[in-house]
């Protein structure tokens, strides 16, 4: 299959004058390209800025003077879309994904790669019904495996080992390809900046072993977070401190990507998504969508706008949360439960139940203000 080049409308569904004149590539896909959800809403403001981010690497040379950056920074509240929003990206058009989960405790070598033996000693996993002699076997085995490794890398004499890539170098090595590092905001800074001459496209060197590589043509670089990485979950000096782990990073890491500040969506669009991907009435829909929204602004509150004025909650209902309610609802429903008690249980099930008392109430009161007002 080639390269093809579509209209706006029929790759991401948005029939906008201002992208009549814009074609987008296609292209052919491969094992790494995530799969597509039909459903999946692309708001245009969002859409042409990764549009821009796209055409950083498909410039023919010299278009500019200047290099202009290849990198985009996702960053927003928790269950708003910011990872599916990438991963639609690149199914709609066909690229390849590399997702990377990053943690606090994530190593250079995890993202670059590392020595691993070609012949493991031991099993990675033992059976959970292993006895106690099997797994004290196996505890010993593995001990014996990392000495070995130890002795491999001190005198050259041992296991025979190959040089494993990490997500970073299979990215590289593949055209038209997206990395994308989820959670980048709880990198150490210092690690986060062994990434900055990947970010400049620099080539790659591997220093175990003296490899060169220069990232293959087409290869971008996405990251997500829930914070902007300075420290504000929403931008505008509010607190992250729900947000565990994430670390305030270098404004030089910072500098080299483009940004998108990530949404809930609208309730008039979360109604049509529940409608489509669940089969939840028009009706009932709505009224989910309203709830959602109303304790976002309660949550936003806390974690986003210092002047919000709203009692603060700890947690939110999410995109991911709002699907999987109407999902459970739906389930409950078949088993016999009356409507007005699945939904409940259903919101129980799915959130609630991480809440105080007072915030089970607190939702509970608005979902029924929500359906008399409906009703």
């Amino acid at each position: 299959m080639e390269i093809v080049k579509k209209s706006v409308a029929d790759v991401f569904g948005i029939n906008d004058a201002a992208f009549a004149k814009t074609a987008v590539k296609v292209f052919p896909s491969t094992p790494d390209t995530p799969k597509s959800t039909p459903d999946f809403i692309f708001v245009a403001d969002t859409l042409r800025r990764m549009m821009v981010w796209a055409a950083s690497v498909s410039l023919p040379a010299g278009h500019f003077g200047a290099q202009m950056k290849r990198n985009l920074m996702v960053y927003g509240p928790t269950g708003c879309g910011k990872t599916k929003l990438i991963q639609e990206f690149c199914a709609r058009t066909g690229r390849s994904l590399f997702r990377f989960q990053c943690n606090e405790d994530t190593e250079p070598s995890a993202l670059f790669g590392t020595w691993k033996l070609c012949r493991p000693i031991v099993k990675e996993e033992v059976a959970e019904d292993a006895g106690i002699i099997e797994r004290g076997i196996a505890g010993i085995a593995r001990s014996i495996e990392k000495l070995a490794v130890a002795i491999k890398k001190s005198t050259g004499v041992g296991p025979e080992m190959t040089f494993v890539d990490g997500p970073v170098l299979r990215w590289a090595r593949t055209p038209n390809s997206v990395l994308l590092l989820d959670e980048k905001d709880q990198l150490l800074p210092s690690v986060a900046m062994s990434l900055n001459g990947v970010l400049d496209g620099d080539d790659i060197v591997v220093p175990e072993t003296g490899e060169r590589i220069t990232p293959a043509p087409g290869c971008l670089i996405a990251a997500t977070g829930n914070t902007n990485g300075r420290g504000s979950a929403g931008g505008n000096g509010g607190s992250a401190a729900l947000y565990k782990g994430v670390k305030r990073q270098n404004i030089a890491t910072l500098d080299r990507y483009f940004v998108i500040e990530a949404h809930y969506l609208s309730e008039a669009e979360e109604k049509q998504l529940l409608m489509k991907q669940v089969r939840i009435p028009e009706a009932a829909a709505e009224a989910m969508a309203k709830l959602a929204s109303s304790i976002r602004k309660r949550f936003l509150g806390l974690n986003e706008d210092p002047g919000g004025g709203a009692a603060p909650m700890e947690f939110t209902i999410t995109t991911r949360n709002l699907l999987n309610w109407g999902m459970s609802y739906s389930l409950l429903a078949n088993t016999g439960m009356s409507s007005q008690l699945a939904f409940k249980e259903g919101l129980r099930m799915t959130l609630l139940d991480f809440g105080s008392a007072d915030e089970r109430k607190a939702v509970e009161d608005a979902w029924d203000n929500i359906v008399g007002t409906a009703a």
